[in-house]
């Protein structure tokens, strides 16, 4: 019986060790934190054509005001044009990102309607890039934001500096 006793002290030892390890891998204790969505730095955009004449562009915009609007096809005028806006019109963008929690969104959502022009976003977060493919069909919220950087990043207006042509893919 003597002999027994320090057998089953180590197993049951043993096992608490490892079930303390478990708890802290699958818990996250010893996971490396990230800055989710308060940590982007740039949100973008794109609309993609559609089986007929849907304007093909992109839109980025990042925190200190900075707007790339890229027109690609059956948009007015086709170029990459630069603007800053200022932080200000920016920050309601940013704050619903970081509202909604847009960096937890899946990568792809089904394209229910293959014939609709697409809907994609690009999250940037330092060197960190997300792409989240056919938004339209994810979350209402991603519409939502969309719509706010189309607000402030399509080009409505002469103001924008022209500083290329896109490399059509």
């Amino acid at each position: 019986m003597k002999k027994i006793v320090p057998v089953i002290l180590v197993a049951v030892m043993a096992f608490v060790v490892t079930s303390a390890a478990a708890c802290t891998f699958i818990f996250g204790k010893g996971k490396k934190k990230t800055r989710g969505a308060k940590g982007l730095t740039s949100v973008g955009i794109h609309h993609t054509v559609c089986f007929g004449k849907c304007p093909d562009y992109r839109i980025e915009v990042d925190r200190d005001g900075n707007v790339t609007y890229t027109s690609m096809r059956f948009c007015d005028d086709t170029g990459i044009f630069k603007k800053n806006v200022g932080k200000a019109k920016v920050k309601s963008i940013f704050a619903l990102c970081e509202k909604y929690r847009i960096d937890t969104c899946r990568e792809m959502y089904e394209n229910q309607i293959p014939d609709l022009p697409g809907l994609n976003f690009t999250l940037k977060s330092g060197k960190k890039k997300q792409m989240i493919f056919n938004a339209s069909f994810g979350p209402m919220f991603l519409q939502e934001i969309a719509a706010e950087i189309d607000a402030v990043g399509k080009k409505t207006d002469n103001t924008w500096k022209k500083v290329g042509m896109p490399k059509l893919d």
